[in-house]
């Protein structure tokens, strides 16, 4: 985090936990391995590694490219009066530490603009999982350039171009498995989308930004996890809302949020990367032969420096702990053990034995934080 004084303020709270309550699916149990959501979106489904760019392939989509572009944008993303708050990437959320982050809608819908010259490569239409059929959306991926690439996901109504070269019925989950013939090419400035965004919990429209370079490589604690599993978004992802000019970056970074809620005005980016060698803080999954696209457990300090969220856990979508609770460490900063208990809620507990780098037993107990671990146990790997 910044040093230097930091202004909290809240607003929305309910609305942005509430909406990102419905992220990654309505209830536990997290998303198959078979689905897209579990299998990096846009990723090619455990198919052979992507090739490494050359002469006009792009780095690292399987897909043709356009030279040229240095990654920077020349404008905005979306309009200022249409965003409620913004969840960066590198929260827990859903099933993962999310490697993009959300946009929660203020009003009906927002208009979203390409941000930079930008290629359509990929996309599908399809049927929100777990939500009422009629809730049909959109899933996107850009080429900018040859090095970098750009998702947005829960889009409601593409311009006319789009929507004539994707399927025109619609998918049962977000998978991808191909890429246009021929990219459809935008310009800075031009019209993508209209979203009224995925609609969670009290229908709180949220769409999803995710932006990838091929300069960054994520560094994990168990790196050999993500390089099998393909995982681009992962090992590639940046935080967009860095390339944006001013005044853009500053006015959109002024509307980071924590996931319940709280504005952290002038914290800047985080890291979609939240692994911490020797530490509790960031994922874990459920076999040491998990794919890293598939559900896990994520651990993430949030962006206000006094906050964590437990996500995916086998009985609790999310475990919330505010900086008041008692309970409350900062994962990167637990090298043993520790209890966590939720937020207003001493009917169960957590307890967090680091066994090794690389090994976690979870004991889900009831009542509150005992002194020693007891309960069902759970083994999770980095």
């Amino acid at each position: 985090m910044r040093t230097g004084f930091v202004r909290l303020v809240v607003v929305g709270t309910a609305l942005l936990a509430s909406a990102l309550a419905g992220c990654g699916g309505t209830s536990a149990p997290a998303p198959q391995a078979g689905t897209e959501s579990a299998q990096q979106d846009g990723a090619r489904n455990g198919a052979e590694p992507v090739p490494s760019g050359g002469e006009g392939r792009h780095a690292f989509l399987d897909t043709t490219c356009t030279e040229g572009a240095d990654g920077s944008f020349q404008g905005k993303l979306t309009d200022l009066e249409t965003i409620e708050s913004i969840f960066p990437p590198g929260g827990a959320a859903g099933w993962e530490v999310k490697p993009h982050g959300y946009v929660l809608i203020k009003g009906d819908e927002a208009a979203i603009y390409a941000p930079t010259d930008m290629e359509l490569v990929q996309g599908s239409f399809y049927r929100e999982p777990g939500n009422p059929p009629d809730d049909l959306t959109y899933i996107l991926h850009f080429a900018v350039g040859c090095d970098f690439a750009m998702f947005i996901d829960h889009i409601s109504d593409p311009v006319e171009r789009i929507r004539a070269v994707l399927n025109t019925e619609p998918r049962e989950d977000t998978r991808l498995d191909s890429f246009l013939a021929e990219p459809v090419r935008f310009k800075a400035g031009e019209l993508i989308a209209r979203t009224m965004g995925g609609r969670g919990p009290g229908g709180i429209g949220i769409w999803d930004f995710g932006y990838y370079g091929a300069s960054t490589t994520n560094e994990y604690v168990n790196q050999e996890r993500y390089l099998r599993s393909d995982a681009w978004k992962q090992l590639h992802a940046v935080c967009g809302f860095d390339y944006f000019p001013e005044p853009w970056k500053s006015s959109y970074v002024a509307l980071f949020s924590t996931r319940t809620g709280t504005f952290v005005p002038g914290v800047g980016c985080r890291s979609p990367n939240r692994d911490v060698k020797g530490s509790l803080s960031g994922a874990w999954f459920f076999t040491q032969e998990s794919m890293s696209v598939e559900p896990h457990v994520a651990i993430a300090g949030d962006i206000d420096g006094t906050s964590l969220t437990i996500a995916g856990l086998p009985s609790m979508k999310y475990l919330s702990i505010s900086g008041t609770n008692p309970t409350y460490a900062d994962p990167a900063s637990v090298n043993g053990r520790h209890c966590y208990a939720g937020d207003g809620d001493a009917s169960r507990h957590f307890f967090f034995v680091l066994v090794d780098e690389m090994t976690l037993d979870v004991y889900e107990g009831s009542g509150p934080c005992p002194s020693s671990p007891q309960g069902t146990k759970t083994t999770l790997y980095r």
